[in-house]
C-alpha cells in the first residue's frame, strides 16, 4: 500500500479485515440455521469491502446510498455487471434482517456470490 498515509493504510486495513471477520460470521449464522443474521453478516461483508477498495482510491464511504453508488461506478469502470448484481443482492439481504423473508437456501445461494465478489474486490487493492 505504498503512497498511503499510515491513516488511510490503517483504515483500508480495517475494512478488509472487518469484510472478511462478516462473512466468517455469516457462515457461523448460516449453519446455525438463521438466515437474518447471516444476512446482514452478507451485507456488511460486501459493504466493508466496497469502502476498503474506495479507500484505496481516497474515496472515503459514508452511508449506505455512498456505498451503493460507488458499487454501480465500479461495475461500470471495471465493466463487470457482477459487481453491482451482487451489491443488489446484498442490499436484498440486508432488508432481510429487517423483515425476514427470505428462505435459508436464499442466504446460501447468495453467500457463494458474495464470496467471489468480496474475493475480487479485495483483490482489488494494491499491497
Amino acid at each position: 500500500m505504498r503512497g498511503f498515509n499510515l491513516e488511510a493504510k490503517e483504515k483500508i486495513k480495517k475494512y478488509k479485515k472487518q469484510s472478511i471477520h462478516y462473512f466468517e460470521n455469516a457462515i457461523k449464522f448460516i449453519d446455525k440455521g438463521d438466515a437474518e443474521k447471516a444476512s446482514e453478516f452478507l451485507w456488511g461483508s460486501v459493504a466493508q469491502a466496497l469502502k476498503a477498495v474506495a479507500a484505496s482510491k481516497n474515496i472515503w464511504l459514508r452511508g449506505h446510498n455512498q456505498i451503493k453508488y460507488y458499487a454501480l461506478a465500479l461495475a461500470r469502470e471495471l465493466h463487470d455487471d457482477s459487481i453491482w448484481h451482487t451489491f443488489i443482492y446484498a442490499q436484498s439481504l440486508h432488508s432481510n434482517f429487517y423483515e425476514s423473508g427470505l428462505l435459508l437456501e436464499d442466504v446460501v445461494r447468495a453467500s457463494e456470490d458474495i464470496k467471489n465478489t468480496v474475493k475480487q474486490l479485495l483483490a482489488l487493492i494494491p499491497d
